[in-house]
């Protein structure tokens, strides 16, 4: 079977590219001339040069694939302007869809987030299903949220329209070789004995490592049962923040000692961090921001039994696993 993957030098494209490989699986990888192609070249994967956004790259990409995995999107969630998330997340989604479409794709995998639930995974104890309303919003701090939604509605108006048989699946928090995000920032934070803390917050979240994510994304988009279905991508157990960054810092040689600050100190300087970042128009973001610390002060807790009923999807790398393979992998990028 042919696939191809977008965004397949990201942290969960690049996961999806190693899976399907070692499935045995026909995959192309589509990438910008402008990526890092370093580890796309070791997998052995066919590499195929386009952009989302430019429509005309895409026709060449689909030709003869069978199934494609739409992972690419803009991942700087609370940094970035609007035009900028329409322009890739948004339009960039429609764009393959179309492709796809009109290339006979038989299947479409779109990888979305749990952040389309927007403050639905805030309410008390119950955690988010896949029956959840979205609530997503668009603001300035959620843009990279609310693109998501717009990318999810795209692929159902597509799906019910009968161009294309879609699959979903809404990541919690992806870790793994190559993340920037969660384990880049524990990383960081856990260089030093004393581990700072945004005040009393430890919201709990589906942490799961991407190469689980990546069995379950294949899963979805080869079953029948997947067919129109959507799938929370939460480990077997609750993980909270301070979790993870506890068995980062055991990996690193730990126990070091976890100090809580004043969240609305930590706050404040998040937010004159990324103003600093702005006046210098930095195009990267910035390791604190606004939206990085108030994610540490929500819970991104989810209902994952509907991929295991339905699918018999269980999470096979724990926790302690998942970080030790991110520490190598970390550790080969110093060399």
């Amino acid at each position: 079977m042919k696939t191809l993957v977008t965004g397949s030098t990201g942290l969960v494209g690049s996961a999806l590219v190693e899976r399907l490989m070692a499935r045995g699986y026909e995959v192309r990888a589509l990438a910008r001339k402008t990526s890092d192609l370093s580890h796309l070249k070791t997998t052995g994967a066919e590499i195929v040069f386009g952009d989302i956004t430019v429509y005309d790259t895409l026709p060449p990409a689909v030709k003869g694939m069978d199934i494609v995995f739409h992972c690419a999107a803009k991942v700087t969630p609370g940094w970035g302007t609007w035009k900028e998330y329409e322009k890739t997340t948004v339009q960039g989604t429609q764009n393959m869809l179309m492709a796809s479409a009109e290339g006979g794709v038989e299947r479409f995998l779109q990888v979305s987030s749990f952040t389309v639930y927007g403050d639905a995974c805030q309410r008390g104890d119950t955690p988010a299903d896949e029956t959840t309303p979205c609530e997503a919003c668009k603001t300035p701090l959620t843009f990279y949220d609310y693109s998501k939604l717009l990318a999810e509605q795209a692929c159902w108006e597509c799906h019910r329209q009968g161009k294309l048989q879609v699959s979903m699946i809404r990541i919690g928090s992806a870790y793994g070789p190559r993340d920037r995000l969660l384990a880049d920032r524990n990383y960081i934070n856990t260089m030093l004995p004393l581990v700072m803390w945004p005040g009393k917050c430890n919201p709990r979240y589906a942490i799961v490592h991407t190469y689980d994510i990546a069995e379950l994304a294949i899963m979805a988009a080869t079953s029948d049962k997947g067919f129109g279905q959507v799938y929370n991508v939460a480990g077997p157990d609750v993980v909270t923040l301070k979790d993870f960054a506890r068995v980062m810092a055991r990996a690193r040689g730990g126990p070091k000692i976890m100090v809580a600050m004043p969240y609305t100190l930590v706050y404040l300087f998040a937010a004159l961090n990324e103003e600093f970042a702005k006046l210098r128009r930095a195009k990267q973001m910035p390791f604190l921001n606004r939206y990085s610390i108030k994610q540490v002060a929500r819970e991104g807790y989810l209902d994952g039994s509907k991929a295991k009923n339905e699918l018999g999807w269980v999470p096979q790398i724990s926790l302690e696993e998942g970080i030790k393979q991110y520490l190598q992998w970390r550790g080969q990028r110093k060399k």
